[in-house]
């Protein structure tokens, strides 16, 4: 879809499993497996569904990665835990738009849990863990940067140091605090609940609108404020920030991404007279 200067298309980082239970919270399982179906193991497919913005403001190209997935770096017992596709994934789709990781000119990250930003780093010929896009900054709220430094017990397994030290000291990772526009039409904006340093990404543009939800909303099963994940640290402050993302863009025309949904990556929201939220896939 175009927005404004901006060609946006959804590139896959690879698929995963994890825990359905996990994913819905106290939603009872005879609910939610009748929209997500769970395997013997009770787990539940998931999508990396990255964004891949390509446009030219004032003359200077740009090519920019939301979110990048689990990477390949990981072990493979780590990857036969949660199912992982497989190793080279998202280097596959991006050279299927013409795009090699060191194209890359800003990636923005909505936080860095491993299965966002485990793609942001891997090891080169020499063993040693490098930046996967040199040339990229990497963009994140100071807040989820100093709780991967001091993470709680809650989340330290997802906060894993691999995943963004090398991007510091190769003077690539980024800070930003609160709503901030990165260029034009393209901005981050706060969205606590799931951890409290969240971001939402939102491009705007030739009177169209995106809201990239990452895991303020991760599917489209979710989509009913209450049906918050067992994984969200701040459960009243995640309904309460779905209840306003919801209502600002019911019956708008806003494009949605959902970043771990493998049947329905994006699509518009409605709502009906009884306050039910729904959504309507759309190709993007």
């Amino acid at each position: 879809m175009q927005f404004g200067p901006w060609d946006v298309q959804i590139v896959s980082g690879g698929t995963f499993r994890l825990d359905g239970g996990a994913m819905f919270g106290t939603v009872p399982k005879v609910v939610w497996n009748k929209l997500y179906p769970a395997d013997e193991e009770n787990q539940i497919l998931m999508a990396t569904n990255c964004l891949l913005i390509r446009g030219e403001v004032d003359g200077k190209k740009h090519i920019i990665l939301v979110d990048n997935g689990n990477g390949d770096k990981e072990t493979d017992d780590f990857m036969a835990r949660f199912k992982f596709e497989g190793r080279g994934v998202l280097d596959a789709n991006l050279a299927k738009h013409g795009v090699k990781p060191a194209d890359i000119t800003l990636c923005i990250l909505t936080h860095l849990h491993f299965d966002h930003a485990g793609g942001s780093t891997r090891f080169d010929a020499a063993g040693g863990l490098v930046p996967s896009f040199p040339n990229a900054r990497h963009v994140v709220q100071a807040k989820d940067l100093a709780d991967a430094k001091h993470p709680h017990l809650r989340v330290k397994a997802s906060y894993l140091p691999q995943n963004w030290e090398p991007l510091e000291a190769a003077g690539l990772l980024d800070t930003v605090d609160g709503t901030t526009e990165l260029l034009p039409g393209i901005s981050v904006r706060p969205a606590p609940g799931h951890i409290e340093g969240l971001q939402n990404v939102v491009i705007e543009g030739g009177g169209q609108r995106l809201v990239y939800l990452a895991d303020l909303i991760p599917t489209a099963r979710h989509i009913q404020p209450a049906w918050v994940m067992g994984y969200d640290l701040d459960v009243v402050t995640c309904v309460n920030e779905r209840q306003k993302l919801l209502q600002e863009v019911a019956g708008t025309g806003t494009v949605c991404i959902f970043e771990h949904d493998p049947d329905f990556p994006a699509g518009t929201v409605s709502r009906d007279a009884k306050g039910k939220y729904a959504v309507t896939p759309v190709a993007i």
